[in-house]
C-alpha cells in the first residue's frame, strides 16, 4: 500500500498550528459573549484552567475540550489545514 499519497506537507509547524489555536478558542469566547467565569460554570471546568488554555501554559485533550465546548452546543471537528500563502488569517 502506498501510503506516501495520504501524506500532504503543510507549511505550519505544529507550534504555529497550536498557537492558531489558543488564537482562536480566545476569539470563539469572546465573540460567543463568554467570559472565561461563564464558560466554566456552563462546562463544569474550572475558570483558571480554560484560563491557562488562553495562556498557552495548558494543552488540552480532547475529552476536556468536548468538556467545555459540548454544553454550550460546540464540538470539534477535522479540517485540512491551509497552506500559509492562501491562508487569509
Amino acid at each position: 500500500m502506498d501510503y506516501d499519497k495520504n501524506y500532504i506537507e503543510t507549511s505550519y509547524t505544529s507550534e504555529e498550528l497550536n498557537e492558531r489555536f489558543i488564537k482562536d478558542f480566545s476569539k470563539f469566547r469572546r465573540e460567543n459573549n463568554l467570559t472565561q467565569t461563564l464558560l466554566s460554570k456552563y462546562s463544569n471546568v474550572p475558570r483558571e484552567k480554560i484560563a491557562r488554555i488562553e495562556l498557552g501554559m495548558h494543552s488540552p485533550s480532547i475529552k476536556s475540550l468536548l468538556q467545555i465546548l459540548g454544553p454550550i452546543g460546540y464540538t470539534i471537528k477535522i479540517e485540512k489545514v491551509q497552506d500559509k500563502k492562501s491562508d487569509k488569517k
